[in-house]
């Protein structure tokens, strides 16, 4: 169930980049170019191949088969974009008062909740896309196993990284000095 941003402050005011979908849909777009050029290098040089796999479907002409192959390389394309568009959209994140909230996914959505307290390490980093396309990734560390693949903020800008990582730290902060000494 999708949380309503505007009663949630951190989502609604620092919102993850819309270049997020771009990243995320450029290695799969990539992949499946290659695989467009790869399918018809071998329709044009082995076109029995293809002409065997769907002669009991249809009479085949060539025009038909370079039109089926990039329809479905087109739809595979379209719905990688859509899915990712849906994923940014419904992608949740809010610095509560007592919790760092993060949701992500749209069949199996994964929720993490961190107490503040738990919180070990705060930190701001970029991958070679995020490089080029000028967002950054906040990651939060726990002593947790799903702390290392769900607790990061991906796709934000710099300015955004930099706000996210002092309001967490600022949580941090007090939430060490509420807790007693032992």
């Amino acid at each position: 169930m999708p949380y309503d941003l505007k009663s949630d402050a951190t989502s609604l005011d620092l919102r993850l980049s819309r270049r997020k979908i771009i990243k995320k849909t450029f290695a799969a777009t990539l992949f499946l170019v290659i695989t467009y050029i790869f399918a018809l290098a071998i329709y044009f040089f082995y076109p029995d191949i293809i002409h065997q796999t769907f002669a009991p479907l249809i009479a085949i002409n060539n025009l038909i088969v370079i039109v089926i192959i990039t329809l479905i390389i087109f739809l595979a394309v379209t719905l990688n974009i859509l899915y990712h568009y849906v994923y940014y959209k419904t992608y949740y994140y809010n610095i509560k008062d007592d919790v760092l909230v993060i949701r992500k996914g749209i069949f199996k959505p994964d929720e993490i909740s961190i107490p503040y307290n738990r919180i070990q390490d705060i930190y701001v980093d970029r991958d070679t896309l995020d490089l080029l396309l000028g967002l950054y990734d906040v990651h939060v560390s726990s002593a947790t196993v799903t702390s290392e693949k769900d607790a990061h903020i991906d796709g934000v800008t710099y300015a955004n990284a930099v706000k996210l990582k002092e309001m967490i730290l600022e949580k941090v902060r007090a939430s060490s000095s509420k807790e007693s000494p032992l």
